[in-house]
């Protein structure tokens, strides 16, 4: 019985340090450079490199890419990150992935023709559901 309160008492804690670190914006762009090195040319042309909406620019422009040539992989590793960042990220990180990165490439998702229901289910629910919010208030 006392392993068992020890191991409950240890998973909780567990869960609370995992729950109060939250992604900030200077881990956004260290967490896309590991994972998707080719953002960093993009990321050190920019003008603010270092403002998390610009960093959600470029991030949404290779997804954006990614999208239009048809590779699915990368599409996936980029909603993958996305998904991340949304669940695991501060206030600042989330309303920076709603209403930059999910409204920027909402309009090419929905222009995407035939292969536009599979990329949609591609988003995770999290992200789904904010896509589809982002979609009925911009009326695409």
């Amino acid at each position: 019985m006392n392993a068992t309160v020890e191991l409950l008492k240890l998973k909780i804690e567990l869960t609370l340090q995992q729950e109060t670190h939250c992604l900030r914006e200077h881990e956004v762009t260290d967490l896309l450079s590991n994972e998707l090195p080719v953002i960093n040319e993009s990321l050190e042309k920019a003008d603010n490199p270092h403002n998390i909406y610009t960093v959600m620019q470029s991030f949404a422009d290779f997804t954006k890419q990614f999208i239009k040539q048809g590779n699915l992989k990368e599409t996936m590793h980029c909603f993958t990150l996305a998904d991340t960042m949304l669940k695991h990220g501060n206030a600042t990180v989330r309303n920076a992935i709603e209403n930059g990165y999910l409204y920027s490439i909402s309009g090419v998702i929905e222009m995407a023709g035939q292969s536009q229901q599979l990329i949609k289910n591609m988003l995770s629910d999290t992200l789904r559901k904010e896509y589809n919010r982002q979609v009925c208030a911009s009326g695409l």
